[in-house]
């Protein structure tokens, strides 16, 4: 099940708009991109995660993504630019580097959440990625971004329109989350 839920990460990061309102969801809003794509990867199935699955998820989540995904964003980003009397080529390799960790951390994040998975059935793929995000948004106890949200949702709908996902792609991530 984990493994759909990396490869509909991968997919779904990918397409027009997706990238870029994940990242505004992330550094203005606060929010884990994993649990947003958790929500629209069960979504996905028509599946609707519980509160306490949500919950669960940040639960897991949380200490992991503080003690090794946001530092090796943080050292990622600080690589884009080259410190004074550091050897470009080697910063660049660096950097391919911790990108590369900083996607396995995402990887083995998001395996970890979805073994914790409960779902209610629901009637359509874009009922329950609104569901799903909602409860995930209650949860933070702040409002998202309606753009971001409404964006993400947009793409969503289009993608999955009628459909249960069923995902097949060796597509790599055009930039970590």
């Amino acid at each position: 099940m984990s493994e759909s839920f990396w490869t509909f990460s991968l997919r779904f990061y990918q397409l027009e708009g997706v990238a870029e309102r994940c990242l505004e969801l992330q550094d203005r809003y606060g929010t884990d991109v994993n649990l947003v794509l958790f929500a629209l990867w069960a979504a996905s199935s028509g599946r609707v995660l519980d509160v306490a699955t949500i919950a669960a998820a940040e639960r897991t989540a949380r200490p992991w993504r503080e003690a090794v995904t946001q530092p090796l964003r943080a050292a990622r980003r600080a690589l884009k630019t080259r410190p004074d009397g550091f050897d470009e080529a080697a910063v660049a390799v660096l950097r391919a580097q911790v990108m590369a960790t900083e996607l396995e951390a995402e990887r083995l994040q998001q395996d970890a959440m979805a073994t914790r998975m409960t779902v209610e059935a629901h009637d359509s793929p874009f009922g329950a990625a609104r569901q799903n995000l909602r409860r995930y948004e209650a949860l933070l106890g702040t409002p998202l971004g309606a753009g971001p949200i409404e964006r993400l949702l947009d793409v969503f709908d289009a993608e999955f329109r009628g459909t249960v996902c069923s995902v097949a792609s060796d597509k790599s991530v055009k930039a970590p989350l």
